[in-house]
Parts: C-alpha cells; structure tokens; sequence
C-alpha cells in the first residue's frame, strides 16, 4: 500500500465525505484499492457522511501512526541534508517538570548549529517511538527488560509528605492523622503504591484522588489539606512557599523513584547519540 493512499484514507475519514476532497475520481479510486489491499470495506455512506466500519476504527490508529513514522522519515531526511545536530527527545508530561532544562542547554550551545526536538507522549508510546526509531531519546520511569533498550539513570525522584503551612497536625503524623484531614492523594507509581499498601495497615482513606500531580498541589493549597509529593515538584512549583514538609510515622521510607534515559543500544555510537549519552551522564555524575 502507498503512501497517497493512506493519506487520503486518513483525509477522508478527518472530513468524513468525499466530495470535500480535490479530485473525488482519484479519492474513490484511492479508497478502492485501500479496502481492496485489505479485502474488506473500511468506509461507509450513512446520512451522507462517511462512517469507519468495525474494521475500520481498530485499523484507523494504526494507519494513522504509520503516516506518523513516513513523515518523520521524510523529515529526518531533510533535516540530514543540513547536515547540523539532530537529536529527538521524548517524555511524559509529569517528567519533563523534574528535568534539569540545563542538559538540553547545554546540548544547544555545544552543537551548533543544533536542532533539538522535544515531544511529550505517553510513557508507553515513548518505548514504542524508542523502537520504531521515531524518536532518539525516551525518559521514563519504569525501564523497559528488552535487549534493543539500553538505559541510564539520570535522576532519583523522592517523596515526602506535606501540608498547607496553615494546617495544624501533629507531628510526626500517621496515616490516622492523615485520615482526619483533607488528604489529598496521588499514586506516584509502582514502588510508592506498593509502600503504602504495606504501611497503611489501617486502611486508611483519602479525601480525595487525583491523577496529576499539578493537582494534587493545588487542591492541598486550595483545600489546606495534606499529601505525598514528590521533592523535585514541590521545589518547581510557585506554591513552594505554601507547602511545609513533615515527619511521618512509618516503617519504612518511602522509596525513591529512578528515571531513565533509554536509547538504542544499536545507535549507541552514532555522533548525535553519544554526544547526548555524555552530557546526560555528565550532569548525573555532577
């Protein structure tokens, strides 16, 4: 299958008609040898619409993520014949907040001239983009156990619990004191979430669950309540001031969290890639 013809697939199903596209014989000739490649009806007519078919909707991510792949292939391309510094680094939202922003200046002003590319995806998708050679670079918290993927620990994410500086509670405080106040919590991960299953043994629970850690500061703010946050976040963030650090009560500390650089390890001694590889490792040493 060709190029044009996913693009119109995807053009037609985005404008959900037919007659919206530039030369409608070419678009249906198109779409015909589409289904035909598949051998089976992806599109059709409803109230004078265009509408997936059931196989239409599970193929459609897939053909959308491989016109993805074809246009950073034209792009990497295009960006060779330049012949500058290329390097492509992916990561969840929630991880570029801990990021040191001087290993990517730093990585701007030694490789000159440098363009530097920096997408947030899912944690998931950046393995897969790793993989498929889409993007360089992937930071994620949890490393993948696959022998294409080589790692780095770059930094160690810690955890503390915190309160609005106006809340008054005992300290060192418990998960019964937690229990009493308006405890804001959010699950910071596999280690973090397996700690407190083995810590709270009474079951406590939560005033409320988040799913971000934006979130969970600014409810603490805006309710004066208490929870677990991460260090690097509280110290970014511009309620630092508001937000006071106590003891708690527990067997074990609460386990930091690694963040990794993944990479190819097949690509390892690229020009691009190891000049990265350094400057991260660099900075992790510092």
């Amino acid at each position: 299958m060709h190029y044009e013809q996913i693009r119109t697939f995807l053009t037609v199903v985005e404008l959900k008609n037919f007659t919206k596209t530039a030369e409608q014989s070419t678009v249906t000739a198109r779409i015909q040898q589409t289904e035909a490649f598949y051998g089976q009806k992806l599109l059709v007519r409803h109230k004078g619409n265009i509408e997936l078919t059931a196989i239409g909707y599970k193929l459609l991510p897939l053909l959308q993520r491989q016109m993805d792949l074809w246009e950073q292939t034209k792009k990497i391309a295009e960006e060779e014949l330049e012949e500058s510094f290329q390097i492509t680094i992916s990561a969840a939202y929630s991880l570029w907040r801990k990021m040191n922003t001087k290993i990517i200046k730093e990585l701007h002003q030694v490789h000159q001239p440098a363009h530097i590319h920096l997408r947030t995806d899912h944690s998931s998708f950046v393995i897969q983009h790793v993989l498929d050679g889409s993007t360089d670079f992937g930071i994620v918290y949890n490393k993948p156990m696959r022998k294409e993927i080589s790692s780095i620990l770059i930094q160690q994410d810690t955890f503390h619990l915190y309160k609005h500086k106006d809340l008054n509670i005992s300290k060192p405080a418990g998960f019964q004191e937690l229990a009493n106040q308006t405890w804001i919590y959010l699950n910071w991960g596999r280690s973090f979430q397996s700690w407190m299953e083995n810590e709270n043994e009474q079951r406590a629970k939560p005033r409320m669950e988040v799913g971000h850690s934006d979130l969970a500061i600014q409810f603490i703010i805006d309710l004066k309540g208490i929870g677990f946050l991460s260090d690097t976040e509280v110290n970014q963030s511009d309620y630092a001031d508001c937000l006071e650090q106590i003891e708690f009560k527990s067997k074990v500390s609460i386990p930091s969290q690694s963040i990794f650089l993944l990479f190819k390890e097949s690509r390892r001694n690229e020009s691009a890639m190891k000049a990265t590889i350094d400057i991260f490792q660099h900075h992790k040493q510092a």
